[in-house]
């Protein structure tokens, strides 16, 4: 069994050690998205015995609603614009921004968009 005590590190370990579980987590977020993204676009859900993505999401992955919800819209938005995965990986962009920014990118100005949403809270 892992321990999560961190008391143990020095303030530039625990410095450290920050830094890289938040870059890990921009990759891993990114990798999600892309799997749901593609089950999603095969309709996966359906020989799970869910009638849609966001029921399997809440239902067989036990994320909740509101975590299903954001993750499928913006692994749908990704679909389109692939940059997203990138920019999710490279913690360029949070998943709540690419969020935010997903309703508008049809539009036609998806790059400036990207550009303009970068590192932004």
């Amino acid at each position: 069994m892992r321990s999560y005590s961190l008391s143990h590190l020095s303030d530039a370990q625990l410095d450290r050690g920050l830094e890289s579980a938040a870059r890990d987590e921009s990759i891993a977020t990114a990798w999600l998205l892309a799997h749901l993204a593609e089950s999603d676009s095969r309709r996966r859900h359906l020989p799970a015995g869910h009638p849609s993505m966001f029921e399997y999401c809440v239902h067989h992955l036990r994320f909740s609603e509101d975590a299903a919800y954001k993750r499928i819209r913006v692994a749908r938005a990704a679909r389109q614009f692939p940059v997203i995965f990138r920019l999710i990986a490279e913690g360029r962009l949070h998943l709540t921004g690419a969020l935010m920014l997903a309703p508008h990118l049809p539009s036609g100005n998806a790059g400036e968009l990207f550009e303009v949403a970068t590192h932004r809270t």
